[in-house]
């Protein structure tokens, strides 16, 4: 499922789709709901919703202050982490050697300081809250997977 498709999941409205789009939203929303893991049922539905680079930056902060990024997972307010050993947000494709040279940012496995999620439209900001836990949930760790499944309930909530 793309990002434009988890918007829909959230923002959209059955009333607004054709029948079959509805029926479609409904089973989604309610597998979600219902799933014992959601916070990796959702990274797994948006896997392909873009390519996560990682990278080493002297100054990782002044990413997150450059218009072409996006704050989302472990930068995202909501997310309510403190991670600022580690800054994350997206870029778009057309975006990204821009980026990468203005911030001298160089590839890197372990320890990365800073992670982008490369795609071809930028989302919305703030990004949309399953977007949010989706990217949370990349990073496979035991708070990140709880927060998301917060805040995957609270998105679907009635």
């Amino acid at each position: 499922m793309s990002a434009a498709g988890v918007r829909r999941l959230v923002e959209d409205h059955p009333d607004d789709m054709s029948p079959k789009e509805a029926h479609l939203w409904r089973q989604r929303r309610k597998q979600l709901v219902e799933d014992h893991d959601p916070a990796r049922l959702l990274a797994g539905w948006l896997a392909a919703r873009g390519v996560r680079k990682v990278y080493r930056a002297r100054e990782p902060l002044a990413v997150l202050e450059d218009p072409a990024v996006i704050r989302s997972g472990l930068s995202d307010s909501r997310a309510g982490m403190s991670a600022a050993d580690v800054v994350e947000g997206y870029v778009s494709r057309a975006q990204l050697s821009a980026v990468v040279r203005r911030h001298l940012l160089r590839a890197a496995g372990a320890p990365a300081n800073v992670v982008l999620h490369v795609v071809e439209e930028l989302p919305p900001d703030p990004v949309p809250p399953l977007l949010l836990a989706a990217d949370l949930a990349d990073h496979d760790g035991p708070r990140e997977l709880a927060r998301a499944e917060v805040i995957i309930h609270e998105a679907l909530a009635p």
